[in-house]
C-alpha cells in the first residue's frame, strides 16, 4: 500500500512539473513566428561571446534573415574540428555555458560523432518530452496507477572519457530529463536504471524481464524500435523456468555476471512473488509460451518508433501485444528533437519551443521557416540548439501531413544520410523505405523484418533480407521495376554495371541477429533501429536463411 502511495504522488508531481512545457508548446502554437523568432534571439544573445559565436558575429545579429545570411549550414563533419576543441578541455566553443557531457552517436557504417550536451540543450529536451508526457496522461489518466519501463538497455560499450575529462554517453533515456524528473521518475519506474550499466547483452536482458516480471501494474512502455520489445519477448520465452524461478524466490540468477558495484543496487529492488511465479508457470505450460496479456494485464500504452522502416515491425508488436495502444515517437535525435506526439492532433507536431528550426525542401532551395511549411511537401530539417549546433543539417527527412492550431504535423520519412552507392545509383534509405512500403500495400510479400543491402558475395547487386511468409515468385522482379524509378538506379541497371536484385529469406531471429551486429559496431542496444536501406555487406554472414531467387529475370528498358 506505501508503494502504491509513493507511486502516486510520484506520478503526480512529475505530471505537475509537465504541466508547463504543455502550455508553453500550446502557446507557441498561436503565432510560430514570434516564438522561434524569440528562441532564435534568446539563443543567439546567450553564445554570442562563444569562439562560434565571435566568429559568426551573434552579436549583431537581430532576425532569422540575419542569421541565415550570417551563418552557414553545416553538418557533423564542418563541426568536428570545433568539437574535438570541446573534447579537449577547452571552453566557450560553442556556448558560453560548459559542456556537461558529450553523447556519442553512429550511423549504419559512418565514423562516430560526438554531441556536446548542455543543460539548457536538456532544458530543450524537457519541454518537448514535458509536451508530449502531460498529454499522453491526460488522454490516459489509468497510467498514473501503474508502473512504467523507460529503454534501459545496455550501451554494450566501455565506458569513455574524452582527454578534457567529459563523460562520454547517456547510461539512458532518462538522462533527457533534469534531476528533480529523474528522482520521480525512479519511483515510478519497473526497473532499476543500474541495468544500464551491465556491459553484456543476454545478462541485462535477462534482468530487465526479471524486473518485468515483479510488475503486474506495468501501464506504460518506451523504447526506441519496437523490434528491441520483440527482442525481449523472446528471450523471456527461451528463459522462462529460469526466470519463473527467480520471481518465486527473489533471487537473481542470470546467465552471464553482473558486477559487485551494481548487484547490491539491483538486489535492493527484487521481489519475491511465489503465487505470481506459480500462476504464470500454470499459464505457460497450459499454452506452451506466456501471453503478454496474461504476464503484464494492465498495460495500456507501447511508446516506439512507427515512422519509415520501423513502420514494418509495428503488426508484429501489435500482435504480440493487443488491445495495447502503440504510439509514435515523433522525431528525436540525438542532436535534438523535432517533434512529438500529441494525442490530441493523432500526429507529431513540430516541437516549436525546443528548438529554432529551419527547412530545405531540395538542395539549394533558400531554407524556410517553421511557419512558412506547406502540406504535403517533404523538407529536410536544419536545428539551431542550446547544445551548440547552429543550422545544423541533421540529415532527416520529414513530410507535412496537416496542421494543428497552425502548427505543422510532421512525418518522419526516413534518413537521408546512408546513401548507398556502388557504381552511381546514390540508393536512400527514405526512398527503398517507400518501395518496400508500396510492396508491402501490394502483398508482394508478408514480413516482419525487411532490409535491402549490397551482397557480399557480388559487389554489383543488393539483395532483400526477408523474415516472413507469403513472399511472392515475382518480387524481385517488382523489387527492381520500382527501383528503377531511381533515374541513377535505372542508369546502372541500363548499363549493366548493376545485376537484378536476390532475394534472401531468414528462417528466424532476423531482429535479434542485426541488433548483434549493430550492437557490435558501436550502437546502443535500445537505439538499433531497423533500417530500409544498409550499405554494409556481409548480412548473409549474419542471418540464417537461404536464397529464394538469386536475381530477378528483369531487363531495364533503355
Amino acid at each position: 500500500m506505501l508503494e502504491k502511495t509513493i507511486r502516486a504522488a510520484a506520478h503526480a508531481a512529475w505530471l505537475a512539473s509537465c504541466w508547463a512545457p504543455y502550455h508553453s508548446l500550446r502557446r507557441a502554437q498561436k503565432n510560430l513566428a514570434v516564438a522561434q523568432a524569440a528562441l532564435l534571439d534568446r539563443l543567439l544573445r546567450a553564445n554570442a561571446s562563444s569562439a562560434y559565436g565571435r566568429k559568426f558575429g551573434f552579436g549583431r545579429l537581430r532576425t532569422a534573415r540575419e542569421f541565415q545570411e550570417a551563418v552557414p549550414i553545416v553538418g557533423y563533419d564542418d563541426l568536428r574540428p570545433w568539437i574535438e576543441r570541446i573534447k579537449a578541455g577547452e571552453e566557450r566553443v560553442l556556448t558560453e555555458e560548459p559542456v556537461l557531457m558529450l553523447e556519442k552517436t553512429s550511423g549504419s557504417s559512418t565514423a562516430a560523432k560526438y554531441i556536446p550536451y548542455t543543460a539548457s540543450l536538456r532544458r530543450e529536451f524537457q519541454r518537448a518530452v514535458g509536451a508530449w508526457i502531460f498529454d499522453l496522461y491526460a488522454h490516459n489518466p489509468m497510467l498514473v496507477c501503474g508502473t512504467a519501463y523507460w529503454a534501459i538497455t545496455p550501451m554494450a560499450r566501455e565506458p569513455e572519457v574524452t582527454a578534457g575529462g567529459l563523460r562520454v554517453g547517456f547510461e539512458n533515456d532518462t538522462e533527457y530529463l533534469g534531476a528533480a524528473e529523474r528522482f520521480l521518475l525512479r519511483k515510478i519506474l519497473a526497473v532499476p536504471e543500474e541495468v544500464a550499466r551491465i556491459p553484456e547483452l543476454d545478462t541485462a536482458l535477462y534482468v530487465t524481464l526479471r524486473f518485468l516480471l515483479q510488475s503486474p501494474s506495468l501501464r506504460f512502455i518506451s523504447v526506441w524500435a519496437p523490434s528491441f520489445l520483440t527482442i525481449l519477448l523472446e528471450h523471456l520465452q527461451n528463459n522462462v523456468e529460469r526466470l519463473l524461478t527467480d520471481l518465486g524466490e527473489g533471487t537473481l540468477r542470470p546467465p552471464g555476471s553482473v558486477s559487485d558495484e551494481i548487484a547490491p543496487a539491483l538486489h535492493k529492488c527484487l521481489r519475491a512473488d511465489p503465487a505470481r511465479a506459480r500462476r504464470l508457470e500454470h499459464v505457460w505450460r497450459e499454452y506452451g509460451l506466456l501471453p503478454t496479456k496474461e504476464v503484464w494485464p494492465n498495460l495500456r500504452v507501447i511508446s516506439c518508433w512507427t515512422d519509415a522502416s520501423s513502420r514494418l515491425a509495428v503488426p508484429a508488436l501489435q500482435e504480440l501485444f493487443p488491445g495495447v495502444h502503440i504510439q509514435g515517437k515523433g522525431l528525436l535525435a540525438t542532436e535534438g528533437v523535432v517533434s512529438v506526439p500529441l494525442v490530441e492532433h493523432g500526429s507529431s507536431v513540430a516541437a516549436a519551443t525546443s528548438h529554432f528550426y529551419e527547412f530545405t525542401e531540395q538542395p539549394g532551395a533558400p531554407p524556410r521557416l517553421l511557419h512558412e511549411l506547406e502540406a504535403n511537401h517533404e523538407y529536410s530539417a536544419l536545428l539551431t540548439t542550446g547544445g551548440g549546433l547552429y543550422r545544423y543539417r541533421l540529415g532527416d527527412r520529414v513530410r507535412v501531413v496537416g496542421f494543428a492550431r497552425n502548427t505543422p504535423l510532421l512525418e518522419f520519412l526516413g534518413k537521408e544520410d546512408g546513401i548507398s552507392d556502388l557504381c552511381g545509383e546514390k540508393l536512400s534509405p527514405a526512398f527503398v523505405g517507400s518501395v518496400l512500403a508500396e510492396l508491402s500495400g501490394e502483398r508482394a510479400y508478408s514480413s516482419d523484418f525487411a532490409m535491402l543491402a549490397p551482397s557480399q558475395q557480388e559487389s554489383s547487386r543488393y539483395v532483400l533480407f526477408l523474415q516472413g511468409s507469403g513472399a511472392q515468385p515475382d518480387l524481385a522482379v517488382r523489387l527492381d521495376e520500382k527501383l528503377t524509378r531511381n533515374p541513377h538506379y535505372a542508369y546502372c541497371r541500363r548499363l549493366g554495371q548493376l545485376a537484378a536484385p536476390g532475394i534472401f529469406q531468414i528462417k528466424s531471429d532476423a531482429g535479434e541477429c542485426y541488433l548483434r551486429r549493430c550492437v557490435a559496431m558501436g550502437q546502443r542496444a535500445g537505439a538499433v533501429k531497423t533500417v530500409a536501406l544498409h550499405r554494409l555487406t556481409g548480412w548473409e554472414d549474419f542471418f540464417r536463411g537461404e536464397w529464394t531467387e538469386h536475381h530477378a529475370k528483369h531487363e531495364v528498358e533503355a
